[in-house]
């Protein structure tokens, strides 16, 4: 770095200042500070000009370092140092616990994959090579790659709609798999089947919690009773418990309200029977889904263990898992004539354009009565 320090006479002092020229070749003069009186020996003045020479190499540091941040184009950071100061702290307070985990892993292995690039660096072709390693090398369903492509393409996206970078890389979905859905909707036989082969057991209260509300089995694990409302026949989930982070309502209709009436019953009983298991715990904070003993819930690994037990016993296709319940909700009402923005908001789906990208098989079925309108 080449750099002069002189002393100027100002007053009754030198005052010394340090010359350079800038990264655009601009001459600059900065002070660095250091002065001496205008009589003085000659050891104070070399004293005071080698103080001056480590003083102005600081500030031309500090001129540079604040001109770095005037002129820093939107992209310069590293995407960990977005990820951690910008992007994660947001999905946090906006995003379910649950959530949140997939968004950050999904950004953990894009980094492992494409590396820790300046933002603006990346391309299409690095989330062409992150798809193509998750498929080849670590053998992970399309589906799954495409789930985690969105999580990117949100992170980047948020970037670029706060301005920190200047273009979207990856604006559109043509660098997706096209991969169809494994999941579908049980056939009325199937779930009456199942019905019967789950009657009078706890999974079988489960089931058909799940089947007549449509709720993921996240929720239904997390339900407290203080979200429960008995008189209007309906539960308000709290936002901490949803996909989304964003509470909602989910109706119980008659089949669903006795359920939840047994698990009541189910509650009292024990209560009367193991009082000691209650002391000090209020009812409205136990869940819904309580266990035999105690007030602990039934955790969703331990909801599938039960499901799946009982869809072998029945006789049902593998392919069937226990989401298909909620699946299976949205599919039936809406081809018995459901309107789908009601459907949407039970489901808990950011707009009714969600549910109709899962269920337009289903819904194009309510509308052959326009083409008659024609005839």
């Amino acid at each position: 770095m080449n750099y002069k320090i002189y002393p100027y006479k100002r007053g009754k002092l030198y005052r010394i200042f340090v010359v350079f020229k800038d990264d655009e070749g601009r001459k600059k003069t900065l002070s660095t500070g250091i002065t001496y009186p205008l009589r003085t020996t000659q050891k104070k003045r070399d004293q005071a000009m080698k103080t001056a020479e480590k003083a102005g190499f600081l500030r031309i540091l500090e001129y540079k370092k604040i001109q770095e941040e005037e002129n820093k184009i939107p992209g310069d950071d590293l995407l960990s140092k977005y990820l951690k100061e910008n992007y994660n702290p947001h999905i946090r307070a906006n995003c379910a616990p649950k959530t949140g985990v997939s968004y950050r892993n999904a950004m953990k292995h894009f980094i492992r994959i494409c590396g820790d690039k300046v933002m603006k660096k990346y391309s299409r072709k690095d989330i062409q090579d992150y798809k193509i390693h998750r498929y080849d090398v670590d053998g992970i369903q399309k589906i799954t790659i495409n789930i985690e492509m969105r999580s990117i393409k949100s992170a980047f996206y948020w970037a670029y709609k706060n301005e920190m970078i200047d273009r979207m890389p990856y604006k559109g979905q043509d660098y997706l798999f096209e991969a169809k859905a494994n999941r579908r909707a049980f056939e009325e036989f199937e779930i009456k089947k199942l019905f019967r082969v789950t009657e009078g057991k706890m999974i079988g209260l489960i089931v058909r919690l799940a089947y007549y509300t449509g709720m993921r089995i996240g929720e239904m694990s997390d339900i407290t009773w203080r979200m429960v409302n008995l008189e209007d026949k309906y539960i308000q989930l709290s936002a901490e418990i949803t996909k989304a982070n964003c509470s909602r309502a989910v109706p119980l209709n008659d089949k669903a309200f006795n359920v939840i009436k047994i698990f009541e019953n189910q509650l009292r009983a024990k209560q009367r029977k193991n009082p000691e298991w209650y002391e000090g715990k209020e009812i409205s904070e136990c869940y819904v889904l309580q266990k035999h003993r105690g007030y602990g819930k039934y955790e969703r690994r331990g909801i599938q263990d039960m499901f799946r037990k009982s869809m072998n016993e029945a006789e049902l296709p593998k392919e069937l898992k226990f989401h298909c319940l909620r699946h299976s909700f949205a599919t039936h009402v809406l081809q018995k004539g459901a309107d789908i923005y009601g459907v949407s908001k039970i489901m808990g789906h950011s707009t009714p354009v969600v549910t109709a990208e899962f269920y337009d098989h289903s819904t194009a079925l309510n509308y052959r009565g326009v083409t008659d309108l024609l005839g």
